[in-house]
Formats: structure tokens, sequence, C-alpha cells
């Protein structure tokens, strides 16, 4: 029974198998025939638009050409040959016209005085000068338009017309029609007189034109162009007897089994009223193909001046719809196929597994009974478990929490409240945005969400600011599943290495600053030689020359940039700190007020307000001016530089914070030092200036010699966006002061240098 049973229930799952598999099938066929439809219109429409384009071009092509023709024809009539026509002129009018008539298919140009008569006539067969006699037919017409003031200067286009109908091929003219004035000055005519003398007329070889721009118009496999005139006759078609022919008549002779009411309306409606646009007409051949058939058409106007109206030529391109249609069709006709088969096969497959299920379902029943009480054991051996984690975790010393892709804090141990400060329980709920500086938090959100897309480990070293301290924490992210299905979040452990951060900070500014020592003092060596020699070289020759003289000059110039090149590498040699100088007390006042004489008028300049407080009576500190002075400078021109053009620049000295130490603060109202930039300034060759406006030794320089002074340099910092309206930077330098002014020819006792936290 209880095999007959499952043979019922599988014939029931079997029919609404085949069932579901009809109606796939059929809604597949339905959806790949209805898609077909739209593709095709939209195709149609799309392949209409790159014709449009392709007319247009076509067009402005025309156009263009003609352009050159008219620009060419006004040069020409600016000529005084052509104005005077003086017969000593042949040569003049040769190399001017023979050069029009090879390059804008133009055949022939005239020239028409004042009373019709034709004075100048030149084609490809020659130049002929001699009155002609009057212009027949058109002369009156020219002449009452050229002699109207109000045309000086202006071309107009006259009428297409046709030269040897009779032929197989005609031939379609265009005239361009200039007035003639006698406005140029010539050795013949010193003085012009201003009348009109008549036109200037160029005859244009439309047919040779448009033969050398249309033919190589493709559309598609098969498709081409034509043109259409204002008169509704064709200037050029593939089709040669119907060139000169009117569009409205040449196809209905050729073949008056067909209507051809939709090309007509488009060329009557549309094309012959100058517009643009596209359609769809029914034709009876297309090339060597004689069969009725759908026709895809775009057409766009070119323009041409006339005298009292303007003409309006069309170029039109076509192809046959059936070229586009048929490579839907075969597209469609095979993704129908495609589908259909998929759907049977997948339809397949799931009888065969309803088959492979209904034989298994006893034995896994068996099998889930078996998993659920081993599954009951694992649980509780797992709440044993969890609550060993939990103890180690709440009392472990390092930061352990978990946070999901949003930076939303899901679990933290006990340090980690104390970290943050803030009470057990309240941590849970929060964000990363909530605790960390929004561009700090955005990077640790990066962080995670980089964990779980790779599902793998990341490490890193980052400088957090928290609870008004800058901290540096080793944190690992370990991507964990959460029982809950599409749930991911990170395991954060992370440990305070502040203070091994510091440590290698200063053993690597050491080692950096023991480096740059070693190579100025290397290259100070090797320029110190030969600048000695060369300066007593120097010594000598003046001594041989008479003061006064050119050569003693010359030689001074040489002495003084010589020494100017000695002092700089002294200078050079007290930056690597092995001058061999004695051991300066300076006034730190004095300093600060000579080098803001120097920059006073710089300051001005750049629109910088100056504020000094500079206490009196404060005791000499250790060093020398130069070296004191070069930092100020330095740390003036990096402060001027942030500023941009405007801001105040605040100079202070003062007792330091503790006994025995004199402070100088320069201060800007700048754009700030970022914090991922803040580690690198006093790095040698270090910059963020333009290539050319800076070396990166300033800061670097300045750190060694406040350094080897015994002294200390420190920077603080804000931008716009930690601190919007308030952002600029602090330097403070800190110099030991001399514990006993008085004494002679004692060292006095200096104090040991105040204990400085992490550098930037």
């Amino acid at each position: 029974m209880e095999f007959l049973g499952e043979r019922i229930k599988l014939r029931r799952m079997l029919k609404i198998v085949g069932g579901v598999t009809a109606v796939l099938l059929l809604g597949a066929l339905t959806i790949g025939i209805s898609t077909s439809r739209y593709m095709k219109g939209v195709i149609r429409d799309q392949f209409n638009d790159q014709q449009l384009a392709l007319a247009r071009a076509t067009a402005n092509r025309i156009e263009t050409t003609i352009q050159n023709a008219v620009v060419d024809l006004i040069l020409l009539n600016s000529l005084p040959a052509i104005q005077y026509c003086d017969p000593g002129s042949y040569e003049i009018l040769l190399l001017s016209t023979l050069p029009l008539l090879n390059r804008d298919h133009i055949i022939e140009i005239r020239r028409v005085d004042r009373d019709g008569k034709t004075m100048l006539v030149a084609n490809e067969q020659g130049i002929g000068m001699r009155h002609f006699g009057v212009e027949p037919q058109d002369a009156a017409a020219y002449l009452s338009w050229a002699s109207d003031m109000g045309n000086r200067g202006k071309t107009m286009g006259t009428g297409i017309r046709s030269k040897d109908p009779s032929k197989e091929r005609r031939t379609i003219l265009l005239d361009l029609i200039t007035p003639t004035y006698e406005d140029t000055i010539s050795a013949a005519h010193p003085h012009p007189t201003h009348r009109f003398s008549g036109y200037l007329r160029a005859t244009l070889d439309v047919s040779k034109l448009l033969r050398e721009i249309i033919p190589p118009i493709k559309s598609g496999k098969t498709g081409y162009a034509w043109v259409l005139d204002s008169s509704g006759s064709f200037l050029h078609h593939p089709e040669a007897t119907f060139v000169g022919e009117n569009a409205f008549e040449a196809r209905s002779n050729r073949n008056p089994m067909i209507s051809f009411a939709q090309i007509n309306e488009i060329q009557r409606n549309e094309m012959l009223k100058g517009r643009e646009g596209t359609g769809t007409y029914i034709s009876g051949w297309h090339r060597d193909v004689v069969e009725p058939m759908e026709k895809l058409i775009a057409f766009s106007p070119v323009t041409i001046r006339g005298p009292y109206m303007d003409y309006i030529w069309s170029v039109a391109v076509v192809a046959p719809a059936h070229e586009i249609e048929g490579i839907v069709n075969t597209v469609y006709a095979r993704q129908i196929v495609l589908q259909s088969v998929i759907v049977f096969l997948l339809l397949l497959g799931g009888v065969i597994v309803l088959l492979y299920e209904l034989r298994w379902s006893t034995i896994l029943e068996h099998e889930v009974e078996s998993k659920t009480r081993d599954m009951q054991r694992y649980a509780s051996e797992l709440e044993r478990s969890e609550l060993q984690y939990r103890s180690l975790v709440e009392s472990a010393e390092d930061l352990i929490f978990t946070v999901d892709s949003g930076g939303g804090i899901r679990t933290a141990n006990r340090h980690m409240t104390s970290f943050f400060g803030v009470k057990p329980g309240e941590l849970v709920g929060l964000g990363l945005t909530d605790l960390l500086p929004a561009d700090q938090a955005k990077q640790q959100i990066a962080l995670v969400r980089k964990t779980l897309e790779e599902h793998k480990g990341v490490r890193v070293e980052s400088a957090l600011h928290v609870q008004e301290q800058d901290l540096w924490l080793n944190i690992q992210y370990i991507p964990v599943t959460s029982e809950t299905e599409g749930e991911e979040y990170a395991l954060g452990i992370a440990r305070d290495i502040t203070d091994r951060k510091s440590l290698e900070r200063q053993l690597i500014n050491t080692e950096k600053l023991a480096s740059l020592g070693t190579l100025a003092a290397g290259v100070a060596h090797e320029i110190n030689n030969p600048l000695g020699i060369m300066l007593g070289f120097c010594e000598l020759l003046l001594e041989k020359s008479e003061p006064g003289t050119i050569e003693h000059n010359d030689l001074k110039i040489i002495e003084r940039h010589g020494l100017h090149c000695k002092s700089i590498v002294e200078r050079l040699l007290s930056f690597a700190r092995i001058s061999e100088e004695a051991e300066e007390h300076c006034d730190l006042n004095t300093n600060v007020e000579s080098i803001l004489s120097v920059v006073k008028h710089t300051l001005e300049m750049n629109n910088i307000h100056l504020v000094t407080s500079l206490t009196q009576g404060l005791p000499t500190v250790r060093g020398d001016s130069r070296g004191i002075q070069q930092v100020l400078l330095n740390l003036i021109s990096n402060a001027i530089h942030a500023m941009d053009g405007q801001g105040t620049l605040t100079v202070v000295t003062r007792q330091g914070k503790k006994p025995g130490w004199i402070e100088a603060v320069v201060s800007d109202t700048g754009c700030g030092i970022p914090r991922d930039v803040m580690q690198k300034i006093f790095d040698p060759f270090y910059t963020t200036k333009k290539v050319g406006d800076g070396t990166g030794l300033g800061l670097s320089v300045s750190y060694g010699i406040i350094s080897n002074y015994g002294g200390s340099i420190d920077c603080e910092s804000s931008v716009e966006e930690e601190a919007p309206g308030h952002s600029g930077t602090t330097f403070t330098i800190t110099l030991p002061s001399r514990s006993d002014d008085s004494t002679d020819g004692e060292s006095p006792a200096y104090p040991s240098p105040p204990a400085e936290g992490p550098r930037p």
C-alpha cells in the first residue's frame, strides 16, 4: 500500500511538472516574439538615426564645397585684372582663374560689364578677352540684382539648369553671381572710381560635385543616397536615367503598378520644405532586386542663398528594412530555441531530482533524528565553551570587539569600554563614527568591508584620535559569519602601540638626520677644496692687477661670488652639525625682529596681517643667530605659502613651560596640514609644493639645527574639514636658555631637554 501511494503521488507530480513545462515554453515563446517585435522597432529607429547623421554630414559637405567656391569667387572678384579687364592682364587672369577651374568644380568663369556685355570667358579651353556681346536671357535679371547697392559684397546662387539634356547622363549646372565694383588700385588705375562695373559669374558643375560626394556613401549593406533640388527634380541618383527627371513622376513611370504616395508625401511636405527627419516608404526595387519592399529613409537639407528666394536641396539616405529586421529575426529565433531547450533541461533535471528525493526520503528521516541528537549534545558543549570564551575575552588587556559592515559595534570587552571612556554596555549599539573622527572612522569601515568582501583577515597599524589623544593601535580584522543568513561581521583585536611607534619614529628621525649630515659633510668637503684653490689664485691675481682696471673688477666679482659659495658651504656644514665654530648664545627677540624686518614687505604684498608678542627680558638662548634666523625664515616662508594671499601670521616669544627653556611660536591661519602628511613633514626632501617651488629640506634642516642646539620643534595643525573656519598650523621652537649670562670663561649649565611626546 505504501508503494502504491508513492506511485500515485509520483504521477500527480509528473502531471504538474508537465503542465508547468508547457506553460513555461509557451511563455518563453510569447516573450521572445514580443521582444523581437520591440527590438525591431528600436533597431529601425537607431538605424534611421544613423542614416540621418550620414545625411546631415553629406549635406554639410555639399554646403561647405559650394561655400568654398563662393569664397574663391569673391577673392577672384577683388583682383584689379577682373574689375578693369585690361587687355594686358592676360597672364594674371590665367594664373588667377586656372586654380578655381581645377579645384572647385567650376567649369566656366564669365565677366559681364554694366551694359550686359561679356568681357572675359575662362574655361578648360583657355581664356578669351574681348567683347562677346550682350548675355542672352539672364543678363537683365543678373544685372538688375547686381546693380542694387544693397547686394554689394554678396553672392547669389541661381536656379539649376541642365546641359545637353538629350544625353544619357545629364550635366546639372549652378551659376554663382557676385557684383563687381572698381575698388582696387593698380598701376593703370591709381585712383579707383568705386563705381559699379558689372558682375562676375562662375558656373559650377553640380553633377561632377555630387558624383564625387554621393556614390561613396553606404548605409548598411546595399543602402545608397540621392539628392533633390528645390523643384523636386533629381540632382543625383544611382539610376542615371532619373537625373534631371521629376522625382514625383520618375518612379511611377518606371513601375506604375506600385503606389509611391508615401515617398511623394515625404518629398512634398518634408524634403522640399527644407526639413530634416526620417521615415519609411514602399519601393518597387532596390539596385538589382526588383520587388516591392519597405525602405528606411533619412533626409537633411542643403540651403543655397538666391536673390529672391533660397534654393533648398535635400540629401536622402535609404536602405531596405529587411536587411535590418533579418538580423533581429535570426538572433531571436535562435534565442527562443535556446530558451526552450534550457527550460526543458531544467524541468527534466527537476523530475530526476524528485525521483531521487522520493527514494531517499525515508533514509533521510533516520539521519535527521540521529543528527538532531548529536546537535543537542554539541549545543551543550558549545554553551560551556562560550562561557569560557567570554571569561577570556573580558579579562584580556587587548581591545576585542565585533563590528558590522556599516561600522556598528556588536560586542565589546571591558577593556574597550574603558579605552573609549564609556560605561559597560553603552558601547554596543554605537558606531565607529560616534567614537572616532569622520575620516578615521571611514578608513576603519573600509577595512571592515574589505575583510568581509575578500573573506580574509586584515592587519593594519592606524593612528586614531581618542579622548583628545593621538594614539597608535595595531588592529586585526577577521571575518566572522553569523548564524543569521546573509549577516556578516568582523572580529577586531586591537593593541595600543603608541609608545613603540614613538620610539620607532625617534630612531628613524635620528637615522635620517645622521644620513643627511653625512651627505652634507661629504658634499661640503668636495666643494670646499677646489673653492679654496680658486679663491687663493684669485687673491694672487688681484695683487698683480691694478685697482680700477677691468681685469681687477672682474677678479673682485669672482672673489665675491666665491666667498658667497664659501658661506653656503659653511652653512651646509652647520646643518650637518659638524661646524668648527665655537658654540654661541644669542638674543631670541633680536633674531625674530631681524627676520620680521626682512619679510615685512613680503607679508604686505601677500595681504597677510602680522601679530607679534615678544616677551621682554628673556635670557639668551643656546645657538647662533644665523641658524635661528634660518629656522624662523623657513617657518615664516611656509606659513606665507599656506595662507595663499590672505590671513594672519602670529609670532610669539615666551618663557617655556618648564624652567630653563625659552619658546618661540610661529602660527598661521592657512590651509593646515592633513593628518596623513603630519608624519612626514620633517623627512628630508619631502614636500607638498609643486615641482620647482620647494626642495623638501626646509623643515628637515630646521629640525636638525634646533636639535643641534639641544632644543625641540613641535607642530600642531588642523585642516578646514576638522575645524571649519579655524584651520591653521602652529610650530613651537623650544630652546635651552643660558643659566648665567654674566659668567665669563665658564661653560654654562643647561637644563635637560623636556620630555617629548610623539612628534608628528
